[in-house]
């Protein structure tokens, strides 16, 4: 039978990109694992990259990062 997700606490602050548009819900790829994202506020366009900051039950909240590696302003 089908199972649903299992919350993942274990991707909290992992980097990843963004494989559909984000509006608010889409998919993401973190690491090397495809999961159902859902963006924190706004909407966020397919092959951006994207940082976990929430592990709400089965989804995973994620930011766009706006900034470079080693860019100023980032948390």
């Amino acid at each position: 039978g089908w199972a649903s997700a299992s919350p993942r606490p274990d991707l909290l602050g992992r980097e990843g990109e963004a494989l559909t548009d984000l509006r608010p819900a889409g998919t993401g790829l973190i690491g090397e694992e495809r999961v159902d994202a859902v963006s924190e506020s706004a909407w966020i366009e397919e092959g951006t990259e994207v940082k976990v900051v929430s592990s709400e039950g089965s989804r995973l909240v994620v930011r766009p990062l706006r900034n470079p590696p080693g860019g100023e302003g980032e948390e």
